[in-house]
């Protein structure tokens, strides 16, 4: 798992939200957002900035995390 996945599985989890739940709420597929939190993909830079603005994380918070700050 990427600490990008780590943290966006983490913040999911303390607010005991399951993945299609967030994924309504941000418009990301379920799929797409539990290859992201596995690591299996990258996340885009709009993924990042709703994930973001959902969690309420400081900008570029996640992004460092994705290695795409």
């Amino acid at each position: 798992m990427s600490a990008f996945g780590e943290k966006v599985a983490e913040l999911r989890k303390e607010r005991s939200l399951t993945v299609k739940e967030i994924c309504q709420q941000v418009g990301i597929p379920q799929s797409r957002f539990s290859e992201l939190e596995r690591g299996v993909r990258i996340p885009t830079a709009g993924q990042i900035d709703k994930l973001e603005k959902y969690f309420e994380v400081n900008a570029g918070g996640l992004a460092e995390l994705a290695d795409l700050a």
